[in-house]
């Protein structure tokens, strides 16, 4: 039961309880007790808006950019993409092999 709530929140997390309880055929009590208990218990980690971008009126830009840089001594490359992962233009940061090391 709990997996089939969980696929209808992933789907669309808007779908209220008592429409969640008519589609699995749960009391809407149990659905809401269900919903609370997994994210408690942290199997639902947090509600996400899927967003139209090319529907906003400011134009975006995305890039990839490839970067070379040396490893430091103990912690490898893993200090520098936490570093340039925090800042906020940064949307993913990659571990590449070859001519570059990391993928922003």
């Amino acid at each position: 039961m709990i997996k089939d709530i969980l696929k209808i929140l992933e789907n669309d997390a808007r779908t209220t309880t008592e429409q969640i309880a008519a589609m699995t055929g749960t009391p809407t009590a149990e659905v809401v007790k269900l919903i609370k208990q997994a994210e408690k218990d942290r199997t639902i980690l947090k509600y996400k808006t899927v967003i139209n971008w090319d529907k906003v009126e400011n134009e975006q830009v995305w890039a990839l950019i490839e970067v070379k840089v040396t490893p430091q001594k103990d912690v490898g490359f893993d200090s520098i993409a936490e570093h340039i992962y925090r800042f906020p233009q940064v949307r993913s940061a990659y571990l590449a092999s070859g001519t570059y090391d990391l993928l922003v």
